[in-house]
């Protein structure tokens, strides 16, 4: 019986830590706060906790916002958001680049694995050395194109000259 309480109120403390770190982080206000450094008086958290929703702490955001990080506010910086806009307008125009040589892959694959089937076995192990060569390639390019959309926003002019090199070694090797 003691270790059961031990446990829920553990359990209980550890979920309440937890909530007020991610409503710290993220500037909103748990119905169930118990955090005493809360800008809300004593009747008005009272009435949260009846309320049953999540409301957003905006001095919390305020206060929290490092220097460098996303604007929090809801209309933004219409100059950050066109910035933002033209970046993802050059993410897409390198990515559609990444698509057409891996389109192109994809042909010279399933064209030479036709002949493949159809080839004696002595031009087969010359085949499917260039198949595994194509095979590697595509991984390459893959990987360049998803790099652009998982760090291209943070990180675009690194990001663009990777892409690029991979996308000069590639059409240097074919």
């Amino acid at each position: 019986m003691v270790a059961m309480a031990t446990v829920a109120l553990i359990t209980f403390s550890c979920s309440a830590t937890l909530q007020r770190r991610y409503d710290r982080m993220h500037g909103t206000s748990s119905t169930s706060s118990t955090d005493r450094s809360s800008r809300a008086p004593q009747d008005e958290r009272d009435s949260q906790v009846n309320d049953g929703n999540y409301r957003k702490d905006y001095d919390k955001v305020v206060d929290s916002n490092p220097a460098g990080s996303m604007p929090a506010t809801a209309g933004g910086d219409a100059g950050y958001g066109q910035q933002l806009l033209n970046r993802y307008t050059e993410m897409d125009k390198l990515a559609e680049v990444v698509l057409y040589e891996l389109d192109n892959l994809e042909n010279r694959y399933n064209n030479l694995l036709n002949e493949y089937k159809n080839a004696k076995s002595s031009s087969r192990q010359a085949m499917a050395m260039e198949l595994d060569k194509i095979s590697d390639d595509r991984l390459m390019l893959y990987k360049a194109y998803t790099h652009i959309y998982r760090n291209g926003k943070s990180d675009w002019g690194n990001v663009k000259r990777d892409v690029d090199n991979t996308l000069r070694e590639y059409r240097k090797k074919n």
